[in-house]
């Protein structure tokens, strides 16, 4: 990076942002995880995190169309420019075009002046061509593909979620993951409701516009506005866990009774592990388990802050089996990794980084952790299957393939239509699978909240 030739002080908020899309575009980060290192910085207050919050999500959720427009005008192919130029670019044209607050003449311009500082002078004549070639005409999309363009998706991507659920859902589900979140949910501490509930009467709370959500019960809103909620006075004291209300349907899918013996296979970082606790007033014992010290890491801070003291950690492969779990454990939780289909909202780099190959991978992996996971549970205790994506590859085929294994021989499927029916109290029909009726598969789209699918089965016994 060459941060010469300045002859005026950076934007931090824009400079923050085309660096998190550097990492996430050029070098494979994950946009969460980015964006938290760098807008932490004491140089950005609130307004200068919403803003470059804004430049990066909204920048990768249309990077489709953005590259689209830049391969229309560009003398040279996208893929053969400098990376900042090519970051930097991308970053403007957004502005371009999505933004409401920015002139064209300012998008042009901070897009020569982030150029200059990254690259250097040299590169400022094509950068500032490029923009206002775009500026003077965006270009006309057409041919194959462009109503997948249009909402954010690769062609590939929108084949498969086609071939899956239909093109106008698949164009469905583009459309509604290119709109920003008005608000987070977060699950208040049900061990700290007391304290939790004066919070909520406080300045804080009334500054963050919490509000009660209808489903599931402990489900709250807050809105950030640029601030850190995980910064906040209450969740520092764990008043509350930024949780998605799909992923708050595991633990009150999952029958956990107070002093079961629960096992979560895939626990980083730890927000399933601690609503169970949380579940059974931390009467039973949680065995949380991950790959790496690292990673345990994040859930042994989240149970200090929650006040959890039933939840230990141990690093484990759930790909391998520990002959000593051998029908140990009343619960099993196997939150396996997947293609995260269900969170293009929330990371909208999953967009172009999945296909069928890194889908394959993950299959594999998938079923070792379930049928290793089926060995660990005692006779009538239950193991629960979950995953982000809505893939039906990854979910119902995996839970059908696996009952019909020698692994999952013991086991039946539970049906958590009536166990839904009183969760979401009306307020939404039970979002039943359509190939597996007796699972639960949310459709971002059509359910409002972050695409996830649950099955639960039952040892025999």
């Amino acid at each position: 990076m060459a941060e010469k030739g300045k002859k005026r002080k950076q934007d931090q908020a824009r400079l923050a942002a085309v660096r998190v899309l550097y990492q996430v575009l050029e070098e494979g980060a994950f946009s969460n995880e980015s964006a938290a290192y760098h807008l932490s910085g004491p140089g950005l207050d609130a307004r200068d995190r919403a803003f470059a919050s804004a430049l990066i999500f909204g920048s990768l959720a249309n990077l489709a169309r953005i590259d689209y427009d830049l391969a229309q005008v560009s003398s040279r192919p996208p893929d053969k420019l400098d990376p900042w130029v090519r970051t930097i670019l991308r970053m403007g044209i957004w502005r371009l075009f999505y933004s409401y607050q920015v002139t064209t003449a300012a998008a042009c311009d901070e897009s020569v002046h982030l150029a200059r500082f990254l690259v250097g002078e040299k590169v400022t004549g094509f950068v500032n061509g490029i923009m206002r070639r775009l500026a003077r005409q965006r270009p006309v999309l057409e041919g194959p593909g462009s109503q997948a363009i249009e909402a954010g998706l690769s062609p590939q991507l929108f084949d498969l979620l086609s071939a899956w659920y239909g093109p106008e859902a698949a164009l469905a589900l583009g459309e509604w993951s290119l709109q920003t979140p008005a608000s987070v949910t977060i699950r208040a501490n049900a061990c700290r409701m007391e304290a939790f509930e004066k919070w909520s009467l406080s300045q804080e709370a009334r500054n963050l516009s919490l509000e009660k959500r209808p489903w599931p019960p402990m489900s709250y809103s807050l809105v950030p506005s640029g601030n850190d909620l995980a910064a906040t006075q209450a969740y520092r004291q764990g008043l509350y866990s930024l949780q998605s209300r799909a992923a708050m349907l595991v633990g009150h899918l999952s029958a956990v009774q107070p002093q079961d013996r629960n096992l979560d296979l895939c626990a980083a970082p730890g927000g399933k592990s601690g609503h169970l606790a949380e579940l059974t007033g931390c009467q039973g014992s949680i065995l949380a388990c991950d790959l790496s010290p690292q990673r345990l890491a994040l859930i042994d801070a989240m149970t200090e802050r929650l006040g959890l003291d039933c939840i230990k950690t141990l690093v484990q492969d759930a790909t391998k089996g520990q002959a000593e779990w051998e029908a140990a454990f009343d619960l099993v939780l196997c939150d396996v990794p997947c293609s995260g289909l269900g969170l293009l909202q929330k990371r909208p780099e999953i967009r172009w980084r999945v296909n069928p190959e890194s889908i394959d991978r993950l299959l594999a992996i998938q079923q070792a952790i379930l049928e290793k996971a089926g060995s660990y549970v005692a006779a009538a205790g239950h193991l629960l299957y979950t995953t982000c994506t809505i893939n039906p590859r990854e979910n119902e085929e995996q839970v059908e393939a696996f009952l019909a294994s020698e692994a999952g021989r013991d086991f039946e499927l539970c049906d958590l239509t009536g166990e839904l029916e009183t969760l979401l109290k009306g307020n939404l029909p039970p979002p039943m699978s359509s190939r597996l009726p007796a699972c639960l598969c949310l459709l971002p789209h059509r359910d409002g909240t972050d695409g996830f699918f649950i099955a639960r089965m039952k040892r025999r016994g």
